[in-house]
């Protein structure tokens, strides 16, 4: 929930920073797996991203993350690596936008014995950046808090960075400086009372200022493909150092990256632009499907084996998805490939509350079997982030199995196979709209990824569905 208030350490500390922004040169932290696209491109893209970095803390020495990559950059609305929110005003000289941001810094005492009855959340801020262009470099002020219920805890930056371009390289240096309150900095760094033990202290952190420093680099292999290596460093405050669970003097973290930009549209005013301009033109296509958890695994289902196998409890979700055509190839191949969004209830059969679900991803579809110009036949694929308000039962179960915390937020694949009801049953007005089956899947890509919550396992849900497309060229 999002606090109606803000602390009023937080507003204060806010109010004296900014009167000191223009005299002093410093920086807007921010996690490094930002890709810092240019706003009003109105592009897609789709990767991968594999986080690196040091962790702090006793126990163990690093932490990786491989992660998807969705982006999109329109005239409003943004999706940049782990941020996503809105361009609230921008100019030649001024950008100014409000988002939230996932904050990688959680741990538990899988992380490490020395760190055993310790758990302490990754967050979520709400956060709100001002940003000035000048010849010299852009200067950002950037305030969040914490939306989570994490640690409730507030942070203001600034940042100072420079953007290069020479060919298809694009080079950016930055540096800057970062206020921590003291609720976030004791609860990532703190140790209460009730964790102490004879070798770990109860310890209070107090505020924080750190120094930041960091290189963002891309390289733009081909028309569609990008690579992208983002380093930073921050220094920790004494506050943090002298915590009896910290035992590096600094964190250095590394992003490297690839991904896929839906550029073939680049000039068509259907595809691209301001995403609420783009609601009434171009393809679009909405699905509905229901269905029962399985106990198949996704690897038999996508090679059509055990298909209807569903759990004995006989849990099942019902789902509505829309998704936009943004390119008829993709990676040189004949698949058409959309943008995708769910809402899915589900429901748990008594073993616990009904809840939602919402998905965001790409889907890509082949139809170019011989025996399509008489009954079309499609096989997709899909690729996203599934967020459900609770674990489903069932998918608690698979991963309490494996002595595994369980996480809300998965990644998400969708396998289907659909045929051309028009073409079935001879009604060309029918002709794009699909009868098929597909498996909504929810994994932690086999525990390797913190951004998942190191989940090993996830839950595989088979659905019927009917869905239709639409050609709307707008007025």
């Amino acid at each position: 929930m999002i606090p109606s208030h803000l602390p009023f350490i937080c507003v204060v500390t806010l109010a004296t920073m900014m009167s000191s922004i223009l005299s002093t040169p410093v920086h807007a932290a921010r996690d490094v797996t930002q890709i810092h696209l240019e706003p009003g491109t109105g592009l897609w893209s789709l990767g991968m991203g594999f986080r690196n970095g040091i962790f702090p803390y006793v126990g163990k020495d690093d932490v990786d993350d491989l992660l998807p990559l969705i982006t999109y950059n329109g005239e409003t609305f943004f999706i940049d690596g782990t941020r996503t929110g809105f361009h609230l005003y921008q100019s030649s000289d001024w950008l100014i936008g409000a988002y939230a941001s996932y904050r990688f810094a959680g741990f538990n005492e899988e992380d490490g014995i020395e760190l055993d009855g310790m758990d302490r959340d990754d967050g979520v801020d709400g956060r709100f950046a001002i940003t000035r262009h000048t010849d010299f470099g852009n200067f950002t002020l950037d305030y969040g808090h914490d939306i989570s219920g994490a640690s409730n805890g507030c942070d203001l930056d600034l940042r100072w960075g420079k953007l290069f371009v020479h060919g298809n390289y694009r080079i950016r240096p930055w540096i800057g400086i970062t206020y921590e309150d003291q609720k976030l900095s004791n609860y990532y760094y703190g140790v209460n009372p009730e964790e102490a033990t004879a070798d770990r202290a109860a310890y209070q952190a107090k505020s924080a200022l750190e120094m930041r420093y960091g290189i963002d680099m891309s390289y733009r292999v081909a028309q569609h493909h990008y690579l992208g290596f983002n380093m930073q460093y921050s220094e920790l405050d004494s506050t943090k150092i002298n915590s009896p669970i910290v035992i590096d003097n600094g964190q250095f973290s590394s992003f490297a990256s690839y991904r896929y930009e839906f550029n073939d549209y680049q000039d068509n005013p259907y595809v691209n632009g301001s995403i609420t301009k783009d609601l009434t033109m171009g393809e679009w296509y909405w699905r509905v499907a229901a269905g029962r958890h399985t106990e198949t695994t996704f690897n038999k289902l996508v090679r059509f084996q055990e298909m209807f196998k569903p759990e004995e409890r006989g849990t099942g979700l019902a789902s509505v998805f829309v998704g936009k055509k943004i390119a008829d190839n993709f990676m040189w191949l004949p698949l058409e490939a959309y943008v995708t969004g769910g809402y899915i209830r589900r429901f748990e059969k008594g073993l616990q509350d009904d809840f939602n679900e919402y998905v965001l991803g790409f889907k890509a579809y082949f139809s170019k079997f011989p025996w399509s110009d008489t009954i079309k036949t499609r096989i997709g694929l899909a690729e996203g982030v599934s967020y459900a308000a609770k674990v489903p039962f069932v998918e608690g179960e698979h991963v309490e199995a494996k002595n595994r915390s369980a996480s809300k937020f998965l990644n998400y694949l969708d396998w289907s196979i659909d045929v051309s009801i028009g073409d079935v049953f001879k009604v060309p007005k029918l002709k794009e709209c699909y009868f098929g089956w597909s498996v909504h899947h929810r994994s932690g890509i086999f525990a390797s990824s913190d951004f998942f919550g190191n989940v090993n396992g996830g839950s595989n849900v088979n659905t019927l569905y009917v869905q239709c497309h639409s050609n709307v060229m707008g007025s």
